[in-house]
């Protein structure tokens, strides 16, 4: 639990941060755990202003609709597709996410990761300040949506 708030890192300094962790193999390579019945997760890095994951992605594989709560987060795509999708009024906008793509997520924003292609898929997350809660969204069968608090190390799923 943080005892004071802690300043975002800008945008363009946890890109920076996420592009300087993910040029060093060697420290993150061993973190790699492809399980086909869940996504699995391994940190690499936590600071007062940061903290970055490791992420292996099979097929299937999909963290539902959620936000970051207070956090920006950045994603570094290492191996493999990834699809991002992000909420909005009518339906969605889908980024289709290769290997050597980098992309950014405000706080304010609904979105979610998903496993694409046939081969595994391994990213990286960087999240500034570190997560401490996260928002799971669930749409009800009238159409509307409810958000869920949940605590950050509670893994995201899809809701059916």
């Amino acid at each position: 639990m943080r005892l004071a708030p802690v300043a975002p890192l800008a945008p363009d300094d946890l890109r920076a941060q996420l592009i300087g962790f993910s040029a060093r193999r060697e420290r993150w390579r061993g973190l790699v755990r492809h399980d086909p019945e869940e996504r699995t997760y391994a940190l690499l890095h936590r600071g007062p202003t940061s903290e970055i994951y490791v992420v292996s992605w099979m097929p299937g594989h999909d963290t539902g609709f959620h936000d970051h709560d207070q956090s920006a987060a950045a994603i570094a795509v290492l191996e493999g597709t990834v699809l991002e999708d992000r909420l909005c009024l009518g339906g969605t906008v889908s980024d289709a996410l290769p290997a050597g793509s980098l992309v950014t997520i405000p706080p304010s924003a609904i979105h979610r990761v998903r496993h694409g292609g046939d081969a595994p898929s391994v990213t990286m997350h960087a999240y500034s300040p570190p997560l401490e809660r996260v928002g799971a969204y669930e749409v009800e069968p009238s159409g509307r949506l409810l958000r869920h608090a949940r605590a950050a190390d509670v893994p995201l799923r899809a809701v059916a």
